[in-house]
């Protein structure tokens, strides 16, 4: 099937330096090697400044993963667009209690509506401890330096989207 007739699921973090990029490799790896229909992007609630490429965390995970071309075909962070929100058949943003209030000073009400309409969720990813505050307050998001170990938000992000490829697979 054309890259264009898949269904699209957007991961969303807050820079697309680490959680939601390698929520991107990892759920078009899966889906591919599955034969799901489905293909994901990734994007940042902020504009990247000055992050080229993808957190070494994420390299390390998925050359442990033994995913070498992911790990070496990678493009610099991107911000999230209107069009990209309103286009996906589902957006997962990868923490609640940091992106909500971002989704919200951003895309207004658009976030709530399509959350309750199910094209929205919420994981609870939180960001490894180095990063966890210079975007959110900027946006004024209530965090309370939350953070998870590398190998913690990895499994947890791995585990998330096999779950995730395992229920759109059911769902065909």
């Amino acid at each position: 099937m054309a890259e264009s007739l898949k269904k699209t699921v957007l991961f969303v973090c807050t820079g697309n330096y680490f959680r939601s990029r390698l929520s991107e490799i990892l759920f078009n790896h899966y889906a591919q090697a599955r034969g799901l229909e489905w293909t994901a992007i990734s994007r940042g609630l902020a504009n990247p400044i000055t992050w080229k490429g993808i957190s070494d965390a994420a390299i390390k995970f998925l050359l442990i993963k033994e995913l070498q071309e992911q790990a070496q075909n990678i493009r610099d962070p991107l911000a999230m667009k209107l069009e990209e929100l309103e286009q996906a058949e589902l957006v997962i943003v990868l923490n609640r209690q940091e992106h909500q209030p971002m989704m919200k000073m951003k895309f207004g009400l658009l976030a709530k509506m399509l959350e309750e309409k199910g094209r929205v969720r919420y994981w609870n990813v939180y960001d490894l401890p180095q990063n966890v505050s210079l975007f959110t307050r900027l946006f004024n998001a209530e965090i309370s330096n939350a953070s998870q170990l590398e190998e913690s938000s990895t499994e947890h992000i791995d585990f998330g989207i096999r779950a995730l490829v395992d229920e759109l697979m059911q769902a065909e």
